[in-house]
């Protein structure tokens, strides 16, 4: 077996260009202790949520928020920084993120909201609207 410059060569290399990497390492954390505020950066973190969905709620579970997700994304109402309709999988990362819940995939959520009876179709924008008929009419009679 040769050891000869020419098949150490790869390796010679290899190890210098590792020693480089770790000496600029060394290097830029030395400068981090040293002058710390110049590498603090404002990386703003994604504050957590404080609403959360009961997940099995008859009216309005995790099941019901992809329907107003849905919904929503039908009407092409919801619109992007281009001025475009959002894909509904940025429509779901938004409520998954508003109410610490997780859709999984919420195609597959459109496949069981579609699988739904007509009449449960729109369960949980019916328990929505009810609501508000509701506080209507409070409001209403209040005035009377």
């Amino acid at each position: 077996m040769s050891t000869s410059r020419g098949e150490n060569a790869p390796k010679v290399l290899y190890t210098q260009k590792a020693l480089a990497i770790i000496d600029a390492e060394l290097e830029l954390l030395n400068l981090k202790i040293r002058y710390p505020e110049t590498f603090r950066f404002s990386t703003a973190s994604p504050t957590k949520s404080e609403l959360y969905v009961i997940p099995k709620s008859k009216g309005l579970g995790i099941i019901g928020i992809a329907e107003i997700v849905i919904a929503l994304f039908l009407s092409g109402e919801i619109i992007g920084k281009d001025g475009k309709p959002v894909p509904l999988i940025h429509l779901a990362r938004g409520f998954e993120q508003l109410f610490n819940i997780c859709f999984g995939s919420i195609y597959d959520k459109v496949d069981e909201m579609f699988a739904r009876k007509p009449y449960n179709l729109t369960k949980a924008l019916d328990i929505l609207r009810n609501a508000i008929t509701k506080e209507n009419n409070k409001r209403n009679n209040r005035k009377d």
